[in-house]
């Protein structure tokens, strides 16, 4: 390694160019772990509304920190950071790059751009018609953020948004993905509804978040194979994040001796998983995010879990949870060829586990060491 670049990969493997690293010898080297869509601001079930004139800022600041360190220590080297307050984690993003604390490589989108009742509202930046919501992007460059986040539809854990109804208009759209364009940002687009997903990609926005495909009844539906074909055509990516039902996460592992279809909130996971899968075998690219609401699981693993989730609960092949993780990933960065791989040239973000995910996706969670550009950070 060089310059936090790989210069020279040994015996090179199909799936990820390396099986081994340095002294460690009896482990595994994978790229590093890719969180295509995290919220550091945030922990599990502490919600996503409050008053942001009795926030203390500095308090979730240092939860920022926290939470950068632990998760690199659990082999995350990369995270998209899609909703975040303030200027908060574009401090944490600068002390990582000058080297002053250990953590992931950070794209952050600061406050996401919603209407002024839709989902995310209490910590957003409020757009009421084009005009507004080309000032909105205009602000958030003003803020050094690496992305923009618009809420097309909307969430779950704002009461009164329904996920199968668009909140903005393609007219609305277009203007933000135009704005950000002339300002070099990509844009992610939070879109659970069928009817969102449509116009987000129409609108040509780069990633489009959670891509559930909900009906406006509320219901999980089919893909839209169109809309799929148009996602292709414009290499937009579908990133599936979201934390697991208490259930599912309970069963991690058990899977074969109980029933994780029989919850209502499980079998709607599963179902959205499903149209994910789907989309893949349309050619629709996918990534993976944990959507964390850091501390659903104590080890920080949340990513790693998810995948597992994926494989042992959802009847995703290894394979295609891992082409997720880390060529999904990439794309969804728009570092294809310099993260999520192990090979000349790439990035020196190497995790050394103590198995092969490929055979075991538990593996995952068995980190050994870990390398963010060229340094062992843990």
């Amino acid at each position: 390694m060089s310059g936090g670049l790989i210069e020279e990969v040994g015996p090179r493997d199909d799936s990820f160019d390396g099986e081994t690293l340095g002294d460690f010898d009896d482990g595994v080297a994978v790229p590093g772990l890719i969180d295509a869509h995290a919220h550091l601001c945030f922990g599990y079930e502490e919600g996503l509304h409050f008053n942001q004139r009795t926030l203390d800022l500095s308090t979730m600041a240092e939860s920022v920190r926290a939470r950068c360190r632990a998760l690199v220590s659990a082999g995350v080297t990369s995270v998209r950071d899609l909703g975040g307050v303030s200027n908060v984690v574009q401090l944490a993003r600068d002390a990582i790059e000058r080297g002053d604390m250990d953590g992931p490589r950070i794209l952050c989108s600061g406050p996401p751009i919603t209407t002024p009742t839709g989902h995310l509202r209490s910590f957003g930046l409020l757009a009421a018609d084009e005009a507004g919501c080309i000032e909105a992007v205009e602000t958030l460059a003003s803020m050094g953020v690496d992305v923009v986040k618009v809420i097309a539809t909307g969430g779950a854990s704002t009461p009164g948004t329904p996920l199968g109804r668009a909140q903005f208009s393609l007219r609305e759209l277009r203007a933000i993905v135009v704005a950000a364009r002339r300002l070099r940002l990509p844009v992610a687009a939070h879109a659970h509804g069928t009817e969102g997903i449509a116009m987000a990609a129409a609108a040509g926005v780069n990633t489009i978040e959670h891509c559930s495909w909900i009906e406006p009844d509320g219901s999980v539906g089919s893909i839209d194979v169109r809309v799929a074909a148009e996602m292709c055509r414009r290499r937009q990516v579908a990133v599936i994040a979201g934390p697991l039902p208490g259930d599912l996460a309970l069963r991690l592992g058990h899977h074969a001796d109980v029933d994780a279809r029989s919850d209502a909130s499980s079998k709607r996971l599963l179902a959205v998983w499903d149209n994910a899968r789907r989309a893949r075998d349309l050619g629709v690219a996918v990534a993976l995010g944990t959507d964390a609401l850091f501390g659903q699981f104590e080890d920080h693993r949340d990513l790693a879990w998810r995948a597992q989730a994926l494989v042992e609960l959802a009847g995703w092949s290894p394979a295609l949870a891992l082409e997720a993780l880390w060529k999904g990933g990439a794309a969804a960065f728009a570092m294809s060829g310099r993260i999520g791989v192990v090979a000349p040239g790439a990035c020196a973000d190497v995790v050394v586990l103590g198995g092969d995910p490929r055979v075991d996706i538990g593996a995952l969670r068995d980190v050994r060491a870990v390398f963010r550009g060229g340094l062992q950070v843990t």
